[in-house]
Parts: C-alpha cells; sequence; structure tokens
C-alpha cells in the first residue's frame, strides 16, 4: 500500500467514528477552559476598558501583553509560572489517556466500550511508554538548541542578523528529523502494545525504531502529510483572522466558534493520522513489537529414526507374537 492508501483508510475510519472524533474535541477543552478562566479572572479587573483592552481588539496583543507584564498591574506571575507547569503537566496527561482510548478502538479487541476499556487497560503501558519518549525528544531539543546557539554566534562574528534566522531554520530541520522517527516508533509500538496486549514499551519502542529506520519509503512521506495538514488549516485559519478585527461581543462569539470549529477538525485529522499508523501496522504484519524477553527452551533429544535397511534386518529376525 501507498501513502495515499494508508491516508484515505484513516479518513474513512474517523468518518465512522464521529464519537471519537467529538471526543478527542471535547475533552482537551477541560484544561483550556480553566486556564481561560484563570486568566480572565486576573486580567478582567486589570485591564477593563483601558487602552491595553483596545489594543488587544484592534489586533496588537504581543506587543500588548508584554506591556502589560512589564507593568505594576501584572497579574499572571502565578499563572505564568508554576501555573503554566502544572497545566502543561495536565494536558500531556488528557492527550495520553486521550491516546489510550484512542487506540483501544482502533487497534483493540473490540470490548462492550472500547474507549473506557481502552483507558483502564492502556494508561499505565502508555504512561511507561511516554517516559521512554522523553528521552529522544531532549537530544532532539538539545540538539536544536545548540544549533540555534551557532547561528548566534556566526550571527555575532559575521554581523549579520540573517544567521539568527538560519539558526532557527537549522534548529528547526534538526529537531524534526531527529525527532519524527521517534515520535513513529511511540506510535508504532503503542499500537501493537495494545493489538498484541503486551507490556514491554521500552522494548517495543527501539524495535518499532528499527522498523521506522528501515522503512523510509513507507514512513517519510506518511509524517509529512501529517505535519502538512494540520499547517495547512492553521494557515487557513490565520489568513482569515490576521485581518479580521473583533469588535463586539457577537464577533468575539462568532471568532470563537470558528476557532472551535477548526479544533474541531485537528480532532479529525487526529483520529484519521492514528488509523492510518494502525493500517500501517497491519501492512507491516503487526509485528510483536512489546513482547519481553523470550527464553528459549532446547528441545529433548530425540533418538535418530531407524534407517530402512536397519527396519527390514528387524522385521527378518523379529519373533512374531503367538496369536
Amino acid at each position: 500500500m501507498n501513502t495515499f492508501s494508508f491516508v484515505a483508510h484513516g479518513f474513512r475510519t474517523a468518518r465512522r467514528h464521529p464519537r471519537l472524533v467529538a471526543i478527542t474535541w471535547l475533552i482537551p477543552l477541560i484544561p483550556a477552559l480553566i486556564l481561560i478562566s484563570l486568566i480572565a479572572s486576573n486580567l478582567g479587573p486589570a485591564l477593563g476598558r483601558s487602552l491595553f483592552s483596545q489594543g488587544i481588539l484592534e489586533g496588537s496583543a504581543f506587543p500588548v501583553f508584554m506591556e502589560f507584564r512589564s507593568s505594576p498591574a501584572d497579574a499572571l506571575e502565578p499563572l505564568m509560572g508554576k501555573g503554566a507547569l502544572v497545566m502543561g503537566v495536565l494536558s500531556l496527561l488528557v492527550q495520553i489517556f486521550l491516546s489510550a482510548g484512542i487506540v483501544g478502538v482502533l487497534a483493540g479487541s473490540g470490548p462492550a466500550n472500547p474507549f473506557l476499556t481502552g483507558i483502564r487497560q492502556n494508561t499505565c503501558r502508555f504512561l511507561r511508554s511516554a517516559l521512554v519518549f522523553l528521552v529522544p525528544t531532549a537530544i532532539a531539543a538539545v540538539a536544536a538548541g545548540l544549533t540555534v546557539k551557532g547561528g548566534g554566534l556566526l550571527a555575532v562574528h559575521f554581523a549579520d542578523g540573517r544567521w539568527d534566522l538560519a539558526g532557527m531554520a537549522a534548529a528547526a530541520f534538526v529537531f524534526l528529523v531527529l525527532w519524527s522517527p521517534a515520535d513513529l516508533a511511540y506510535d508504532l509500538s503503542r499500537i501493537a502494545a495494545v493489538h498484541h496486549d503486551h507490556t514491554s514499551m521500552f522494548r517495543g519502542f527501539f524495535r518499532a525504531l528499527i522498523i521506522v529506520l528501515k522503512k523510509p519509503g513507507t514512513f517519510v512521506p506518511l509524517y509529512l502529510v501529517f505535519l502538512a495538514l494540520p499547517l495547512l488549516l492553521l494557515g487557513l485559519y490565520s489568513a482569515f483572522r490576521q485581518p479580521w478585527t473583533p469588535g463586539s461581543a457577537f464577533a468575539i462569539v462568532l471568532l470563537a466558534l470558528i476557532h472551535q470549529i477548526v479544533m474541531a477538525i485537528r480532532a479529525f485529522f487526529k483520529i484519521s493520522f492514528w488509523a492510518s499508523e494502525v493500517e500501517v501496522f497491519r501492512d507491516l504484519e503487526e509485528p510483536e513489537l512489546c513482547h519481553g524477553k523470550q527464553h528459549f527452551v532446547p528441545n529433548p533429544i530425540q533418538p535418530n529414526p531407524p534407517t530402512p535397511d536397519e527396519t527390514s534386518l528387524e522385521s527378518i529376525f523379529s519373533t512374531p507374537e503367538p496369536d
């Protein structure tokens, strides 16, 4: 099968699971709404109808926000420090829970309530898999950081700020090259663990990584599609959003509605991508990646079968049984 077949199968599968798409869209709203309510309770009294809020409505949100952060009225310090860390961890856990349920539906055995059953059965091993995945993620982040630093040093040496931009572009490329195979192996190992009900996530990750590296013709185009579709969606939304300044309550509500439509499409993409990877797993003949260390027990020594000559001699000299 080619990349188009995998992606088309993923879209067909996502269309057959509208409730799964709805769950994937709605559940991440919980930490987002908590964070928005906390920020609103802090920003509301400080901004009100001031020039800062007017600047936000006019579209100059980032400069206004940075000026607000440096002003004495800044009340976001608890949220931007420990609060942001807590919300980041919460969002990560929500994504792991969601993935446990999604893979349970798409690659599991199909019990009466596969999503909740998948969360119950797969969350622990998915958490262990996430800890393994943190290692290549950290390596890719360090390599990208060193690349950015190198670009900054070149910019100072040549007195040319374009080296900074080149360093950031090179850092993004380095991070993607190092991180994308690990990301694919992370997903593939979790699919194999759910399908075969295995639990050795450390071994499974590296076995899956070997498969990904051995089959670039399958995984590279697939991952490029996974990157391109969300970026295209984000670009279309940005092109629509940038020239539009919501200046009334109705316009703000409409903008929020459009934004949620975009998030629902992203949820549809997420289910489609998972289904595409499950189809790739089946195309690879469902390898058992997450089984434990196997111990081979040697077979007991069997006597050699008699040769034809020995059989004939035995029949000649054998004494017949009396009737």
